[in-house]
């Protein structure tokens, strides 16, 4: 089995998902930008190719009338690597609408064509307006981008050609349950998607998790810290968490936020807690990205708080047993966090509902333990690198029968 794969640049939770998929002898074959891609978001880091156990192709990137990337030679890698399925995510496989040479590559070499989606702010087909005034779109910066005739004929554009494409595919991988039932309102049969769900590589955090038992703790011990981790950009929503965690300081004055990241917001978080009085009690550590330090961290955390997006970083956290307290974040949350079981969902951008929820775990040592525990097991027994590679090997062998 053959899988050709298309990404604006390899982050390293895919690339751990990729070489395990090499270990259950499939064939991988990644084509990547030459340069680092704007598909990206600010700050995500990408792998060294030498972390790679599979074939990578740089290939030159470039961007469609209506500003959407793609990759010109697609036609040509297909013929040349004759790959059994190409997965595209977005919004690379709108190509497959926009040039008959891939249709074309695709056909002649019969090569099944596979979507890959959260799907994340994508409206179900035909209610755009609704979906938007419900769920305002905004980028990394927060500006509300749902505004104005424009958007609205680019979201209708965009729906049409989306609806073309899914139509037409094999398949479509879902990271959450949302997908099941969205992906199908564009014309895929429900049988042809597939919730793989999504995973870091939960065996290392749990090894590293281990080993971190032998060291001594990289803070002094606190039962009320909390932490945040994630790239320290607007709709991370940190700054509605510091917002939180200084009313919470009125009934704990002990406690401690830690935040782990970094990126544009670096100084104005800072020039926040200022203001707010609490830089004593919030410790910034800037970017981290060795695995083991990131685990020292968590391992010595009570609570994990995710205020605003993100998703891969409350498996991170669960992994080492930390209740979560999140709301609307990517759409994985839902299948990771049950509330009141592992975790905790406030209000959307609401600070007082989210110190409310952090004072009550802080009050309960007792439920917070007991939601750690819950949060372990959901990555031990349903969400991890072993059972989502399950699904992705599960999902390419139903596509290809």
């Amino acid at each position: 089995m053959k899988i050709l794969y298309v990404f604006g640049g390899i982050p390293p939770y895919a690339n751990a998902m990729l070489n395990r998929l090499v270990k259950k002898n499939v064939e991988i074959v990644a084509v990547i930008p030459v340069h680092r891609s704007k598909v990206l978001g600010k700050g995500v880091k990408v792998i060294d190719e030498k972390q790679a156990a599979y074939k990578l192709i740089d290939s030159k990137e470039k961007k469609t009338l209506f500003g959407k990337n793609y990759f010109p030679d697609l036609p040509e890698i297909i013929e040349r690597e004759q790959p059994d399925i190409l997965v595209t995510g977005w919004p690379y496989f709108l190509q497959f609408f926009k040039y008959r040479r891939l249709r074309k590559a695709l056909h002649k070499n019969r090569v099944r064509f596979v979507i890959r989606e959260i799907p994340f702010q994508v409206p179900p087909y035909g209610k755009i307006h609704a979906y938007f005034r419900e769920h305002p779109m905004y980028n990394e910066d927060m500006k509300l981008l749902s505004k104005g005739l424009f958007f609205y004929l680019r979201q209708w554009g965009t729906m049409m050609i989306r609806k073309y494409c899914y139509r037409r595919a094999d398949g479509a991988l879902a990271y959450s349950s949302l997908g099941k039932a969205l992906m199908p309102t564009y014309g895929i049969p429900e049988g042809r998607v597939f919730v793989t769900y999504n995973t870091g590589d939960s065996e290392a955090l749990l090894r590293e998790k281990q080993l971190l038992l032998q060291e001594p703790p990289i803070l002094t011990e606190n039962s009320r810290r909390i932490i945040h981790i994630g790239r320290l950009v607007k709709w991370k929503r940190v700054d509605l968490l510091m917002d939180a965690f200084a009313k919470v300081l009125k009934e704990f004055p002990d406690a401690e936020l830690v935040v782990v990241g970094d990126g544009p917001e670096r100084e104005p978080l800072g020039r926040q807690a200022r203001a707010l009085g609490i830089t004593d009690r919030v410790l910034f550590t800037g970017g981290v990205y060795n695995p083991k330090t990131i685990g020292a961290y968590m391992s010595v955390s009570a609570v994990y708080v995710l205020a605003g997006m993100g998703g891969l970083s409350i498996n991170d956290a669960m992994a080492y047993g930390l209740p979560v307290i999140c709301s609307v974040c990517d759409g994985t949350e839902r299948d990771l966090v049950t509330h009141n079981d592992n975790g905790l969902f406030f209000q959307e951008n609401n600070a007082d509902d989210l110190s409310e929820k952090i004072a009550l775990l802080l009050r309960d040592p007792v439920l917070r333990l007991k939601m750690g525990d819950a949060s372990l097991r959901v990555i031990e027994e349903r969400i991890n690198m072993e059972s989502v590679s399950d699904r992705y090997l599960d999902a390419f062998r139903k596509i290809i029968s």
